[in-house]
């Protein structure tokens, strides 16, 4: 990873999630990765993206890849000069998820100021939860959590595609919680996990 210390300097992250909704009275989790980067290179592996992209859908969609698929996503990302930073929040009942989801981005964002981060690229899910959003970033900001000047901004992953990176970090590790720990094995060097109890 470049260097964040310089003064004029900043990281930026983009942000997707993953949720493992429980069956019966079995609680889910609920995943949120980040991929951090120098903004400058963001073109460059776009560009490395759309290279092993397949099929009308015009991205990559880790839920929709084959496992030989998964295998090279991975492995494209984890020769990446990038850094993954995850919360995985646990329990989650399956009503709850914007709490769980609240719990989740409040630590990541905090882990992500502390990282050097100054810009944050959301995967956008609609005007009202990205509203939801932001207010839970202003609340972060007034408790001292994050400073004021992370700026979170809201794209889709069609415009954007940094966005298909946090996308697979969130589903490798998903799967590593559902039994198949290959993915975020390959991701092993450039992880960083934390994991949080959603209360």
């Amino acid at each position: 990873m470049p260097s964040s210390h310089s003064a004029d300097f900043t990281l930026t992250a983009w942000v997707d999630e993953s949720i493992v909704v429980g069956r019966d009275k079995t609680a889910g989790t609920y995943t949120m990765a980040a991929a951090v980067a120098d903004p400058a290179a963001r073109y460059e592996i776009g560009e490395r993206l759309r290279a092993i992209t397949m099929g009308r859908a015009g991205r990559l969609h880790w839920a929709n890849e084959p496992t030989k698929r998964r295998d090279l996503i991975t492995a494209l990302i984890a020769s990446i000069d990038l850094a993954a930073v995850v919360v995985v929040g646990a329990p989650m009942i399956g009503s709850k998820q914007e709490r769980a989801r609240r719990c989740c981005l409040e630590r990541l964002l905090h882990e992500l100021a502390d990282f050097g981060v100054g810009d944050v690229w959301m995967e956008s899910r609609s005007p009202v939860p990205d509203r939801r959003d932001i207010r839970l970033v202003d609340s972060a900001r007034a408790k001292g959590l994050v400073p004021e000047t992370l700026v979170v901004r809201f794209a889709r992953p069609l415009d954007d595609p940094m966005l298909w990176i946090p996308d697979a970090i969130a589903g490798a590790v998903t799967a590593a919680t559902l039994g198949e720990s290959r993915w975020m094995l390959a991701l092993d060097e450039i992880l960083t996990r934390h994991d949080i109890v959603v209360r």
